[in-house]
């Protein structure tokens, strides 16, 4: 049986998930966590979605399996697919997607996450139901998630592929933010 004394789930397709735990245990410093970040298949963003559901679903069993009162789903990727999960267990599941689009809203952003969060669309989908007026401009990096989940923080490597991907980005449309669609990125923030 839940209750409030049961731990919050966190799960990531790597490390990039820790990021919000370390959010998560400033805003709810008595809370206890269990993560599970899958670096063994990382990164997520470059699989399909069959794929991604089956991973999730592993992770999430086991946090059920532990007693988890709610689980965040800190990798944007996954999140995108967080309305087909939920009907599969029976305790809450927070999208990072979701939270993360009540709270963008600007005439014109840009949006770097991996390739699958970006053709899934669910961000832009989610900003156009605060304002219909909101154009997202994304491009998804092949590279950047397994580059940081690797912890070969090489600068010329993860420059160039920022850069490669945020200039395609400025290249189609003159966005004044950028969504860092990954849980990986922030890692990486000051590289942007």
């Amino acid at each position: 049986m839940l209750n409030a004394g049961n731990p919050i789930g966190v799960m990531d397709s790597g490390i990039g998930g820790l990021t919000v735990v370390r959010e998560l245990q400033r805003i709810l410093p008595g809370e206890d966590i269990i993560y599970f970040g899958d670096s063994a298949n990382c990164p997520y963003g470059n699989k399909t979605s069959d794929q991604i559901f089956e991973l999730s679903s592993h992770m999430l069993q086991f946090l059920g399996d532990n007693g988890v009162k709610c689980t965040a789903i800190a990798c944007n990727t996954i999140s995108t697919m967080a309305d087909r999960l939920r009907p599969c267990f029976d305790y809450k599941i927070v999208s990072i997607v979701e939270e993360a689009a009540k709270y963008v809203l600007r005439e014109h952003l840009g949006l770097i996450a991996t390739e699958f969060t970006v053709a899934s669309g669910k961000y832009a989908e989610l900003i156009h139901e605060g304002d219909p007026e909101c154009k997202v401009v994304g491009k998804g990096s092949p590279l950047l998630a397994a580059l940081v989940d690797r912890g070969d923080f090489n600068q010329h490597d993860i420059n160039t592929e920022i850069r490669t991907q945020v200039d395609n980005i400025l290249a189609r449309e003159k966005v004044e933010n950028l969504i860092l669609g990954c849980t990986h990125y922030p890692i990486v923030e000051e590289n942007f």
